[in-house]
């Protein structure tokens, strides 16, 4: 097996669903951040996105089809939607669904091709004045160094069973693994005290 183990690329998922919503997500709220586009604008909205990822949770196994049938929260329109309308995803502490996010995830497209790269949607956004915005992902964009994984991660401490200072510990104790004798002191961390 080796005494050496290196992942080579690795994409956190911060969110407790389908990792590839992640870039529907981020991808969505850049752009609409970065043209101003509000929900009462948008026509409707359209992913191109790798074939692979419309369906959950293998093309050998699919239960789900993100592209065909109905909406529905939880489903990659549903996500989009939402990141039109509240320009995100919480992490934690989320309630009922908006409204506009139910309406308007009626109004997305998702379309798949094989020439898209994974985590790698094409957003493009159609507003009621007749223009469309555009934001590609590469598909790397999910490739965090520690100090991205941390900043994201943070938003989870109100939803976690342990104080913040602790958390933070956890924290600390990954950046500085290698340098540890022993990983148990981090087992030891995640337990609530």
């Amino acid at each position: 097996m080796g005494k050496e183990w290196i992942f080579r690329e690795t994409l956190y998922r911060i969110y407790s669903f389908a990792g590839y919503n992640i870039a529907h997500i981020d991808v969505t709220a850049k752009l609409c951040e970065e043209h101003d586009i509000r929900y009462p604008d948008v026509d409707r909205a359209e992913a191109v996105v790798n074939w692979y990822e419309t369906q959950y949770p293998s093309p050998a196994f699919p239960r789900t089809r993100e592209d065909v049938g109905e909406p529905r929260p939880g489903n990659t329109r549903y996500y989009l939607a939402y990141a039109i309308v509240k320009r995100g995803f919480p992490l934690v502490g989320r309630v009922a669904d908006p409204p506009e996010v139910l309406e308007l995830m009626k109004r997305v497209t998702i379309i798949p091709s094989h020439q898209m790269t994974l985590f790698g949607p094409r957003i493009t956004i159609y507003t009621k004045d007749g223009k469309s915005y555009t934001k590609q992902a590469t598909g790397r964009e999910f490739m965090w160094d520690f100090n991205e994984e941390v900043r994201r991660i943070r938003g989870v401490v109100p939803g976690i069973p342990i104080p913040a200072e602790q958390f933070e510990q956890i924290i600390t104790a990954c950046r500085d693994l290698e340098r540890q004798d022993r990983a148990d002191k981090l087992i030891q961390l995640t337990l609530k005290k």
